[in-house]
């Protein structure tokens, strides 16, 4: 511990010689580069290789594309991608799907106007 806080004091000496302020030397020392994996990820290879294959998990999408899974888990994510029954789709829906849940909707209202379908549902409740 003592070797830490030496290495900061060291790093913040730098920085005020430097005539930096504390939070500069944090938001430096923050956004520093850091090793590991690369976590730039490419939209359009992203996107790409989900329309291919809109089954793959993260783990294959983060072998095929080289960086971690939780990088490819927040790449989708702000990509407003979502997994539905086992399927990468686009969290909001496009004006196609709109109109057709409405079409859906209208059906299924006139359906019961004409064949009163919903009053022969029989639902139970254990007790």
């Amino acid at each position: 511990m003592e070797n830490f806080e030496e290495h900061i004091r060291h790093i913040l000496f730098y920085y005020f010689k430097k005539e930096k302020k504390a939070t500069e030397a944090r938001e430096n020392q923050r956004n520093a580069h850091r090793s590991g994996k690369p976590s730039k990820i490419d939209d359009d290879e992203m996107k790409a290789l989900v329309q291919v294959n809109k089954h793959s998990t993260v783990r294959e999408l983060a072998t095929a594309l080289k960086v971690s899974v939780g990088s490819v888990h927040g790449h989708l994510k702000s990509l407003g991608f979502v997994k539905k029954l086992d399927v990468w789709v686009p969290h909001e829906l496009k004006e196609i799907h709109l109109t057709n849940r409405m079409s859906v909707c209208d059906q299924l209202i006139k359906r019961e106007e004409n064949d009163p379908f919903l009053k022969y549902m029989i639902t139970g409740d254990e007790k």
